[in-house]
């Protein structure tokens, strides 16, 4: 049972030893993949946080316009129209839930 022991914490030694070996001969080509990765995946961030603003800003704009027509009176109310708003809304703001968990 002693020699398992052994056994187990010399191949544990040895595959613990090459994988040091392995980090210090490769650390600078790992670090510039890290590197690479990190600004890929700033890139995908931004462009998606980009996305959500611009589909902020355009529900913000028709639900503004909707609003306007209805303060106005120049139309009647469409349950339709009110229902299909709603529906953005209920979109937009479980987009917001997404970003906001990223």
């Amino acid at each position: 049972m002693n020699q398992d022991n052994t056994l187990s914490f010399i191949v544990g030694a040895a595959l613990g030893g090459i994988a040091g070996y392995f980090l210090f001969k490769h650390q600078d080509q790992i670090v510039d993949k890290i590197h690479e990765l990190e600004g890929n995946l700033n890139i995908d961030h931004n462009a998606l946080i980009d996305k959500a603003k611009h589909k902020l800003d355009a529900l913000t704009q028709n639900v503004q316009s909707t609003i306007e027509r209805y303060t106005h009176g120049s139309e009647d109310k469409s349950t339709d129209e009110i229902t299909s708003i709603m529906a953005e809304l209920a979109k937009l703001r479980e987009e917001v839930r997404e970003l906001k968990a990223i």
